[in-house]
Formats: structure tokens, sequence, C-alpha cells
């Protein structure tokens, strides 16, 4: 079945309902882009974000009753540093280095940080999926990736 903006422009806005969270369970990944560095709008904080695309679900997903192909699930891996704080910033360094050299393995002992992001490109990993409840609207969850690892 096609989907089409147009048939459902004249749709009433309170049919329009939540989509269906990706199931909970481990999925493989693939870092679909660069990563990409901000800072935050108070500067206090350093973020790398790595999005990827769920390649496929492992066993422990249950995956029958989600509507959506597996494929088009996106999400990003978020890595905070934090400024003010310089032990704080070097545990979110060595859990990146961590990420990139063990669980993407697209890096070497003697790379530079930049020289592993640039490799991570299309690099894959495993990822657990979890249901995080919004703090402001118990009713409200979101699918994040909960922790990484090496693909075997």
């Amino acid at each position: 079945m096609a989907i089409n903006f147009a048939d459902v422009a004249s749709k009433p806005i309170a049919d329009v309902e939540r989509p269906p969270l990706p199931p909970v369970g481990t999925y493989r990944w693939r870092i679909s882009k660069l990563p990409e560095m901000t800072t935050s709008q108070n500067g206090e904080w350093d973020i790398v974000t790595v999005n990827v695309q769920a390649v496929e679900a492992l066993d422990d997903v249950e995956v029958s009753d989600y509507p959506g192909d597996i494929a088009n699930i996106r999400q990003s891996v978020r890595f905070m540093f934090n400024k003010q704080d310089e032990a704080e910033f070097e545990k979110s360094l060595f859990r990146f280095r961590t990420f990139l050299e063990k669980h993407v393995k697209c890096a070497e002992p003697e790379h530079t940080i930049g020289q592993a992001m640039n490799a991570s490109v299309n690099g894959e990993f495993l990822g657990a999926i979890a249901w995080k409840q919004d703090k402001e609207d118990p009713e409200i969850f979101f699918a994040n990736i909960a922790r990484t690892a090496p693909v075997e």
C-alpha cells in the first residue's frame, strides 16, 4: 500500500495518533553519516551525536506486531562532554573511545579521535532499544539505544 500525504491532508488532527515505538531488544545498527559535534546553548557541554539506522532485529526482539520496516528505524547515540568538569569530560571521552574502538571497531590505538570518527561511517554495532518514560507525562515513552556492544 502506497502512503500519500495528500490522502491524509483532510484527516482531522484529533484522529492522528502517536505511532508505535520500535520493539524493545537488540538490533544491529549502521552509522549512517559522519558524527555531528555541537555545543549546548549555555556552552557548558560539547555533544557528539552518532546517527544510526537499524540493519536487523536480533532474536530477542518481538517484531510480529510492529507495523513498520525495521530498516527504517533511526536512532542516535549521544556522548555528552561536561566542559565544566575535567574528570567527567575524560570519562565521556573514554566511553566514546570504547564505542569507536571496541564496539564499532573503526579505530586503532594510534588513530586520532577525528580519524576514528571519519572511519565510523557505515560501521556497525549492536545496540539495545529500551523504552524510557517521559518525566512530564508518564503515559508517553521514548525509544532510545540504552547500551552498545560489538557485532560478533
